[in-house]
């Protein structure tokens, strides 16, 4: 076994480590076999590892592990048979006990699968993830893309710290094999959750307007004034002197020969998915990486994480948002929008104490929930305290079955609950749940968020069944759905005679005429496009100010592979009328670029920096950069429709952007493959190179090929050969090498630009334009020019052609030439 590790078998042969870093296990049907972590680690820990299931053979992972040389060693562990069948095993002593267990309803057979086994305090928590198609066993044995808990339990036998590491049970006889072995601190409230970085919008924003006027006079070749590095730069390590290189590696992203040689040799930053964090890091530990994040916008775990915040440092919850003034009409969705009424979490237990996870049940029409026997539970969990249940019966409630509804009132130090109480209902249109209806309530004053079932903490009521009959059965469970006609509410402030950001029914009746909010949370403003439950932040709030520096050091303890954050949607300028918002709007530019700035200063101190993505956000990311914050132009090169204009106004907005950061940021440009051609296209590729070395600093600058375009697929797609070639450093700024008449319309003008680097002459030639008519790409577009001497092209692939005097481009098309 590997260093720092050891092993114990009853019979047959133990773990053995094989040249590619794998563990395997071969032995007998009677035999059972462990290896281990030799170092005892935390009582709260996780342990996780790839498994590949292709037999009947038990086998996976186990923590807080005593006597494990022994046949009376202690333990819990869960174990992974082909089908796939998913068991948590408490071992005492050497004696099993089965806590849980869950089987999947599709087969599952000859595939790796992560399996992950949690412990925090008395609660243990199992993951387990396809790695074909990256979907989670969800607690109903199906699978689903949302990262899901498959088993949860709580149990107190084994309490103390131990050994961690991976089992095979007996029972059947052949190999078994391992990989991936990783120990954390366990996920759940200790640990942020960290937003999707997948969540984008559905297709690129269009391309900047045309001006309308005449493109500008360029200017003749100078020599470059390179900006000063600042001593405040992070420092990243370089493959090559002339060129950066950045990529995406969102979920999906296929990691094989050729992304591991990129990672080598040639790929400089790397914006992951978590998944593969400790991939990158094991093929080279010294590509910065950051995690996605954002800070326009609050939803999901972000929301959630506020609201713990908020409420552990005594904050109002309301101080992070925006709230509209009249009814306002919203539209757009994204992943990761929530329809309002939808609870975030349903849980059942047979006796109050362990839950399993029904969510998914309680939102979808073509599955049902079933309310159980006497002394079983059902809690419906929201972000928000909350006033009614919206039941859709499948069948009632009949032979004498009852329920209570309750309330949680106090929680422990973990969040779970400690105290139900009885909920006053205000009326009742189930008639107790003999129909499909309505019941309301007013939310408690000693209503208190609470986690049940490894939840985040909302509000939770339950139905607890206390008298046993025919069980009701539920198509649907939800909330109030406030958004009537694809608008936001207001809320009257003036109708909240007690001030407890809720209208009860008496003062309900006496709000102002169309401001029907219930809550003051339903008026918050959604983020423009997103959807439900994205709601927009407010950058000039001081607590959630505090917040975001708090958050993002947390979760940079939390993940150490990572080198900081990636900032999505920071277009720096929140797009809504400001008349719509209570609170003041304009001082956002500001204060948005002065936030990035501050959290960004603060991860400094633990060696952590941001880079925000400024696609769109054009003269808006200028307080962005005065703060020193790097960026990503995320589709920033479209060589193939950008006309003269469009060139020269990216040209000009990346160089006063340098001077705005005075050396202390970074910038990534991201290319778009549009006009139709394909990302491998040749054509494509060195009109994207071609265009990223007229306007790039070889210090700042990164080029990123197709990143937000395509952010998982094979690096294939993502890479251009003739990067590798030794261009040298530039000898001067961008300058216009030609221009004329487009010989396919002559009422349009062309222009070819070029950039003298050290060993390559650059060119490129964009549409041509004339007051807001731009030019094609087609061949008659082509025209040639002869050069100063002789020059060999150089090829997308990174090979050199023969030596030539004179160059043909066509609009939408570069050179790069090297001196014969």
């Amino acid at each position: 076994v590997p260093s720092g590790w050891s092993s114990w078998t009853e019979s047959g042969q133990s773990f053995r480590q094989y040249g590619d870093d794998t563990l395997r296990e071969e032995g007998g049907s009677i035999g059972s076999a462990r290896a281990w972590v030799t170092n005892t680690v935390a009582r709260d820990v996780q342990v996780s590892s790839s498994l590949y299931v292709d037999s009947l053979i038990p086998a996976g992972v186990f923590l807080r592990g005593t006597n494990l040389a022994t046949a009376k060693p202690s333990y819990y562990a869960v174990t992974v048979v082909r089908g796939v069948e998913l068991k948590l095993w408490k071992v005492s002593q050497g004696q099993s006990t089965l806590l849980a267990s869950v089987k999947s309803n599709s087969w599952v057979s000859g595939e790796w699968l992560q399996v992950s086994l949690s412990a925090q305090g008395n609660t243990l928590r199992v993951q387990l993830l396809r790695a074909d198609t990256g979907q989670y066993l969800n607690a109903n044995g199906t699978w689903g893309t949302t990262p899901t808990w498959a088993l949860t339990r709580t149990d107190s036998t084994i309490s103390q710290s131990g050994s961690v590491g991976i089992l095979r049970n007996s029972g059947y006889a052949g190999q078994i094999q391992f990989d991936n072995v990783i120990v954390t601190a366990p996920t759940g409230s200790t640990i942020p959750t960290i937003p999707t970085e997948q969540d984008k919008p559905t297709s690129p924003p269009p391309p900047p307007q045309d001006t309308g006027g005449t493109p500008s006079t360029s200017p003749t070749p100078v020599p470059p004034t390179p900006t000063p590095v600042n001593p405040s730069l992070p420092v990243v390590p370089r493959t090559y002197d002339w060129i950066r290189v950045a990529n995406l590696a969102y979920y999906g992203t296929p990691f094989g020969s050729i992304e591991n040689s990129l990672l080598q040799a040639g790929v400089d930053l790397v914006i992951p998915n978590l998944q593969y964090q400790q991939t990158i890091a094991d093929i080279n530990s010294k590509t910065p990486q950051f995690i996605y994040t954002n800070l326009s916008n609050m939803y999901l775990g972000l929301l959630t994480d506020w609201n713990e915040y908020a409420d552990r440092t005594h904050s109002d919850r309301e101080a992070a948002f925006y709230h509209v003034t009249r009814e306002t009409p919203f539209n757009g969705s994204s992943p990761s929008s929530i329809p309002v009424e939808q609870f975030w979490g349903v849980y059942q237990s047979p006796n109050g104490k362990s839950w399993t996870d029904w969510t998914r049940e309680a939102r979808d029409t073509r599955s049902t929930l079933t309310l159980g026997r006497l002394g079983s539970s059902t809690a419906f969990g929201y972000v928000e305290k909350y006033r009614e249940l919206n039941v859709t019966l499948q069948s009632a409630a009949a032979s004498g079955w009852r329920g209570t509804l309750e309330y949680v009132a106090a929680v422990d130090a973990q969040g779970r609950p400690t105290l139900w109480k009885t909920l006053a209902i205000g009326s009742d249109g189930t008639a107790g749940l003999t129909r499909s209806g309505t019941i309301t309530f007013n939310p408690p004053r000693d209503w208190v968020a609470a986690s049940i079932g490894g939840s985040a903490r909302f509000f939770y009521t339950r139905i607890r069944t206390t008298s046993d009959g025919i069980a009701p059965i539920a198509k649907t469970v939800l909330g109030r759905d406030y958004t009537v006609n694809g608008t936001i509410p207001a809320f009257d402030s003036r109708a909240d005679k007690d001030g407890d950001g809720y209208l009860n029914d008496a003062e309900y009746a006496h709000r102002r005429p169309g401001m029907n909010a219930r809550f003051q949370y339903e008026s918050r403003l959604f983020y423009p496009y997103y959807g439900e439950m994205r709601y927009a932040t407010n950058v000039s709030s001081p607590a959630f100010r505090a917040w975001a520096v708090d958050y993002h050091v947390r979760v940079a303890k939390a993940y150490p592979l990572s080198t900081g954050f990636f900032v999505d949607n920071s277009i720096g300028r929140l797009s809504v009328d400001s008349s719509l918002v209570q609170e003041r709007l304009t001082g956002y530019l500001t204060d948005y670029g002065s936030l990035l700035g501050m959290v960004n200063k603060r991860l400094a101190v633990d060696g952590k920096w941001l880079i925000a993505n400024t696609s769109g956000a054009g003269t808006s990311a200028e307080s962005i950069l005065r703060n020193g914050v790097s960026y990503l132009e995320e589709f920033g090169l479209r060589p193939m429709t950008s006309n003269t204009v469009q060139f020269e106004d990216l040209a000009a907005i990346v160089a006063y952007r340098r001077e705005l950061s005075g050396g202390r940021a970074y910038e990534i440009l991201d290319s778009l493959p549009t006009g139709g051609f394909d990302a491998m296209n040749p054509r494509l590729q060195l009109a994207t190179l071609a265009m990223y070395y007229l306007v790039a600093d070889p210090d700042l600058s990164f080029l990123m090929v197709n990143g937000g375009n395509e952010p998982s697929s094979s690096w294939s797609r993502h890479w251009i050969g003739a990067i590798t070639y030794d261009v040298g450093r530039p000898r001067e700024t961008w300058s216009v090498f030609a221009a004329g008449t487009d010989p396919a319309n002559a009422t349009l003008d062309y222009k070819v630009y070029q950039r003298q680097y050290e060993n390559a002459l650059v060119l490129y030639k964009p549409l041509s334009y004339t007051r807001g008519t731009a030019g094609t790409t087609a061949d008659n577009t082509a025209t040639t020019h002869v050069l100063d001497g002789w020059y060999r092209p150089l090829y997308a692939d990174g090979s050199l052609g023969k030596p030539v005097n004179r160059v043909t481009l066509r609009n939408g098309e570069g050179a790069i030439l090297v001196k014969a």
